[in-house]
């Protein structure tokens, strides 16, 4: 077998990682109508329904669709148990993770047609000056989280495999250095574009950064650990054709844990280097 290959070795794998790259150039298009038509800040219903949209028809109907003659199980497919993954990590991230974004990225949310929040109560900011400071995450929030995850680690996952199998030859020693680069070089590449992406011109008037260019360069780094935590995490999940096929529950389980790491080194970073806002 010739080295170096894009994507994985567990067929349903693959399948499912090809199709996301289609989800790509949907999701741009889909943010960018958003952004140019201003239906960032709407009512309840509709700010949910379109972060919804933005999710639930292309990233789990579609492939329940397409995959429903495959011989694999819906429960036991890849693409269900990476939009679990997500679902589980991006709750908890958003709903914990968020508050050190207000307080040590300087980010701030501004909703003024949106009255459903849900953040936590003592992590992060007081509660009682946080709406005035913009510093409450709306619910819909919740749900745009997880189509930005699915890109961001469909992307980057078959990227660290292309750089993995090109090197099997290498010491053990070097090969684990390149894979340690690799995964640093993504989770900043993917932080650091989502800042200079997203909260532009077009989103700045309910999203933006107190000090935007701090964020890009020092604050990129900090965002940067929730990914690499869980791009490796997510390389490994189903990734051997004969290997291990993870559970549901281990799903779960394992999207818990990154989130878990992920807080604790958001609040190391914290301690070390302070809110750089």
């Amino acid at each position: 077998m010739l080295p170096g290959y894009w994507f994985s070795r567990n067929p349903d794998k693959a399948w499912a990682e090809k199709f996301f790259l289609g989800f790509i150039p949907v999701f741009f298009a889909y943010n960018a109508l958003i952004q140019k038509m201003g239906w960032l800040d709407v009512g309840n219903f509709w700010h949910i329904a379109q972060n919804l949209l933005m999710w639930i028809p292309y990233c789990l109907l579609l492939p329940l669709f397409l995959r429903r003659h495959s011989g694999v199980p819906w429960r036991d497919s890849f693409w269900f148990k990476f939009n679990l993954y997500m679902f589980v990590y991006v709750f908890f991230a958003t709903y914990f993770h968020t508050e050190y974004f207000f307080k040590t990225l300087g980010i701030r949310y501004r909703f003024p047609h949106v009255s459903l929040y849900l953040d936590s109560a003592l992590v992060g900011p007081d509660e009682a000056g946080a709406m005035r400071n913009f510093e409450k995450v709306p619910l819909g929030m919740y749900f745009n989280a997880i189509a930005f995850f699915i890109v961001y680690h469909t992307a980057s996952v078959i990227c660290m495999r292309r750089v993995k199998s090109l090197t099997p030859t290498l010491p053990k020693t070097l090969r684990y250095l390149l894979w340690v680069v690799t995964v640093a070089v993504t989770a900043y590449f993917f932080a650091w574009a989502e800042t200079f992406l997203y909260v532009n011109s077009s989103a700045r008037a309910n999203v933006w950064y107190i000090d935007m260019p701090r964020m890009l360069s020092l604050g990129s780094a900090c965002y940067a650990l929730y990914f690499i935590v869980s791009f490796p995490n997510v390389f490994r999940l189903d990734e051997e054709a004969q290997g291990e096929r993870w559970s549901l529950s281990r799903c779960v389980v394992e999207a818990s844990f990154v989130s878990m790491v992920v807080l604790l080194l958001l609040d190391l970073f914290t301690w070390l280097v302070g809110p750089i806002a």
